[in-house]
């Protein structure tokens, strides 16, 4: 039939939508046209997953029915094959037996979800990058039948354009530190070397940033939580002993601690 013909039976009425700022009057052709976008977009995402699937081993793609003898197995395994899409996932929802067992539990994309609404967003002077987009990509894992944990459910396709896996190293899930490179970093740290030059380092002996695990903030992150956890009781009970020992001389003299609301 001729798109002539099929415009004439069209009903050519206005439609009006409301938001927050203005009326928005919006024709019924454009709603069908919004529509037919939407619809492409998402034979656009399962065209995608299934070229990128086409260029990977197939033994690195989940499948209903697979089993792993333990949860970081399967999240592990559910990760690899997140490394080679281009995207990074996250623990979601999960249900423990009465012994403390993990029965059943979801990996899903990082990007699951929606942001919430901040009352704070007003007095931001920059926003940080939007990260979740209702992305439905996961694995399902179930060990109620045989004890191991077995995939009852894998839906492939995402919401959103997944990296080049030039950049998979970059994505949380992907990215650790081992146990050479935590001391290497010690090392470093306490000789002085700043993290910036002690990287880059580590990065020419790896043989490029992809092949070495983890970036600077990591680095600085460790840093950081390394020097929390290792700082010195003795620290902390000279000042004690010094402020009791005030009291004992000035009578007038006490302590006053605050607390954080």
């Amino acid at each position: 039939m001729d798109n002539n013909i099929i415009e004439d039976f069209l009903p050519h009425r206005r439609l009006e939508f409301k938001n927050n700022e203005e009326n928005h009057t919006v024709s019924f052709e454009e709603v069908l046209q919004d529509n037919s976008k939407d619809i492409e977009a998402s034979i656009g995402s399962e065209k995608n997953i299934k070229m990128i699937h086409a260029c990977i081993r197939d033994e690195v793609i989940p499948k209903v029915g697979m089993e792993f003898e333990t949860e970081e197995e399967a999240y592990n395994f559910y990760n690899t094959y997140a490394y080679n899409v281009g995207f990074s996932i996250r623990r979601s929802k999960g249900h423990k037996d009465k012994d403390g067992k993990m029965k059943d539990r979801i990996f899903c994309c990082s990007c699951q979800g929606f942001r919430g609404t901040d009352k704070r967003d007003v007095n931001v002077k920059r926003h940080l990058a939007e990260t979740r987009f209702g992305c439905l990509a996961q694995i399902k894992i179930n060990s109620r039948q045989t004890g191991k944990y077995k995939v009852v459910e894998f839906i492939e396709e995402h919401s959103h354009v997944t990296s080049s896996p030039t950049k998979s190293h970059l994505h949380r899930s992907q990215r650790k530190l081992t146990a050479a490179q935590a001391v290497e970093i010690e090392l470093a740290e306490d000789s002085g070397i700043a993290p910036k030059a002690s990287l880059e380092l580590m990065v020419r002996r790896a043989g490029g940033r992809d092949n070495l695990g983890f970036t600077l903030d990591d680095c600085r992150n460790y840093i950081l939580t390394k020097r929390t956890i290792q700082m010195r009781t003795g620290d902390t009970g000279g000042v004690l002993e010094y402020l009791q020992r005030m009291k004992s001389e000035d009578p007038n003299f006490f302590l006053c601690f605050a607390s954080r609301q």
